[in-house]
């Protein structure tokens, strides 16, 4: 006699719906990426004793590497944080621009002590006016931290979009890598310039989120990001790069445009969708 055998549909569920979620989100995160640029865990040339200077033009520009950072300081590197400016000019935070000043270097301060930094100098050129300075000042800075801090390892923003077209992120940028190629031939200097950059699908989608990424982004890839070459991992230390958006209170708006959805998405998901940061090297010859 047949016996008739009930499928076990609820358990079939119970399985498969873990599954199709888990399928969806590697799929997700596949398209969001690109798989072909090699994956590490810190930078190439970047370990214990290693002193890293990571140059921005304002506080919390550091975001763009933020997790990268922390894994650098955990591994025993020696990690500077300089900014250009106080960031002073910022819209629509409720201060002036002399309070947002104070308010954004103890917001710089409060970063670097999260990622494990052990400086940071906030500096007083004009925030929204590095385009309009003589060049010769802030490179004369740029290079007089690096003979203090003899770093061997530079981060910094491409020369020609600044990560998303920002100028004051530009003209960084730009002096960055000018220092950096100027090497006095009787001092150390740094033989690493790492400039961070996005492949190509996640500026696509940044584009369709993220307004400083629609209104300042050029259409034609060859004036934007420089191709990565490496990615580093970040999913360990995704809470570290969630907490640190929360230590620039004062740019919760921008924050909230540059990181779509991320204070509605757990930081142990949203960072393994968004699970790595994209580099360009520039090595010195």
């Amino acid at each position: 006699m047949a016996v008739e055998r009930k499928i076990p549909w609820g358990a079939i569920a119970a399985v498969g719906l873990p599954t199709a979620l888990l399928g969806g989100f590697l799929l997700a995160r596949g398209q969001l990426n690109d798989e072909s640029v090699p994956r590490t865990h810190i930078l190439p040339g970047v370990g214990a004793e290693v002193t890293v200077l990571a140059i921005w033009a304002h506080p919390d520009d550091e975001i763009t590497c933020a997790g990268t950072l922390a894994r650098m300081a955990k591994a025993g590197a020696r990690v500077i944080l300089l900014y250009l400016t106080h960031g002073e000019a910022a819209q629509n935070t409720g201060y002036t621009p002399d309070e947002l000043a104070r308010v954004r270097l103890a917001e710089a301060k409060a970063a670097g002590r999260l990622l494990g930094a052990e400086a940071v100098e906030v500096l007083d050129f004009p925030d929204g006016g590095l385009i309009r300075l003589d060049p010769a000042k802030p490179k004369a800075a740029i290079a007089e931290a690096i003979g203090r801090y003899r770093p061997q390892v530079l981060i910094s923003f491409d020369e020609k979009v600044g990560f998303y077209g920002h100028p004051d992120h530009v003209r960084t940028g730009v002096w960055v890598r000018e220092v950096f190629e100027a090497a006095p031939k009787d001092a150390p200097w740094p033989r690493l310039l790492y400039q961070v950059t996005l492949p190509g699908a996640l500026v696509r989608l940044a584009r369709r989120l993220v307004a400083a990424f629609r209104e300042h982004y050029p259409r034609d890839p060859a004036k934007g990001l420089p191709p990565p070459e490496l990615a580093v991992s970040i999913a360990s230390v995704a809470q570290t790069k969630r907490d640190l958006l929360d230590v620039h209170a004062s740019q919760a708006k921008i924050i909230a445009d540059v990181q779509p959805y991320y204070d509605r998405v757990p930081a142990w998901l949203y960072y393994r969708l968004f699970d790595r940061e994209y580099f360009a090297a520039i090595r010195r010859r």
